[in-house]
């Protein structure tokens, strides 16, 4: 009987701790980071010329605060602002060319969390986005400069896990959505384009670090 008496509220406490988390009322406030790095290089020799040598490297950063508020249990909704980086080098015998890309954006979620326990679990929702991209590209000393507006909608899912009772991180398991962009570029010529995309986790590693406060 002492037994049962001590297990039991173990498991109201362990219950506790993940319904604080998630509970009604609850706000999350925290910073989302994304960094991706890969790079490549091939040496050969062409048949009747000479050696052909390649390097190809690519850089990713994406960084911005998060704020969500719980509305219902095990539900919140928010908004994130952020500011990505992404740079393209590739050069070979032949030719050089650099890539670079500075890129502005906010959205609007709404997740849904799916606790397994008080430290684990998943959530998942839908997300509008808005986004400015400003590039610019030298090839072979010609420089070419846009500007592109992207509104996106998606749902994305993401693993969560609460190492104490107030501090959270996730990691992005899953991306899908569908973008219209509008580009201008610097001799004034307008575009347009629609796109669906489908991101993995391999794709990058997206990590977001929060905090929990408020609730009851």
């Amino acid at each position: 009987m002492k037994k049962i008496l001590i297990v039991i509220p173990v498991l109201l406490l362990v219950f506790q701790i993940s319904k604080a988390q998630t509970e009604k009322g609850s706000q999350t406030l925290g910073t989302d980071l994304l960094f991706l790095h890969q790079k490549s290089s091939q040496n050969y020799v062409v048949p009747g010329g000479g050696p052909y040598n390649s390097d190809f490297k690519v850089t990713n950063f994406n960084f911005g605060p998060t704020y969500s508020y719980f509305i219902a249990d095990k539900l919140d909704i928010g908004l994130s602002a952020n500011y990505g980086y992404t740079k393209q080098d590739n050069n070979n015998s032949s030719y050089s060319s650099n890539q670079t890309s500075h890129q502005y954006g906010a959205s609007l979620f709404m997740r849904k969390y799916f606790m397994f326990g008080d430290k684990l679990g998943l959530r998942a929702g839908p997300y509008l986005g808005y986004s400015r991209s400003d590039f610019k590209s030298i090839d072979a000393g010609n420089v070419t400069k846009n500007k592109t507006d992207n509104y996106s909608v998606g749902a994305n899912m993401a693993l969560v896990y609460y190492p104490v009772k107030k501090l959270g991180v996730s990691a992005m398991l899953a991306n899908v959505s569908y973008q219209h962009s509008k580009l201008k570029d610097d001799t004034g010529q307008i575009g347009s384009g629609d796109n669906v995309f489908f991101n993995l986790i391999n794709d990058g590693l997206s990590l977001s670090v929060f905090y929990t406060f408020g609730g009851k």
